[in-house]
């Protein structure tokens, strides 16, 4: 346990829980179900670290290909985001369209 009451384990948590609902508003993934934020932490804790890289490469003096490759994997995973949300909105509809006729 820390000195002023709490552990370090228990902040770093914390920062990772607001960092994870920072990273769902941003994408709208609000709804994903709790199965599914497990996979969500694992993916939003590299995509922080690919921030960082991002970054450094920005002010480096790399190679504008190697920057516009940069940016186009960036535009993929933004995409990936949406295309989630939609297949996630989609299981949901056939979910209860299921519970409909099985009632």
């Amino acid at each position: 346990m820390g000195l002023f009451g709490g552990s370090s384990n228990d902040k770093k948590m914390d920062k990772e829980e607001k960092q994870l609902a920072k990273f769902m508003e941003k994408y709208q993934l609000e709804e994903l179900d709790e199965k599914d934020l497990v996979v969500l932490q694992r993916i939003a804790n590299d995509l922080v670290g690919n921030n960082f890289f991002k970054v450094g490469l920005a002010f480096s003096f790399a190679k504008a290909e190697e920057q516009a490759k940069v940016s186009y994997l960036s535009a993929m995973v933004e995409q990936n985001w949406m295309i989630i949300r939609q297949l996630s909105r989609l299981n949901k509809n056939i979910e209860a369209m299921n519970n409909k006729l099985s009632e």
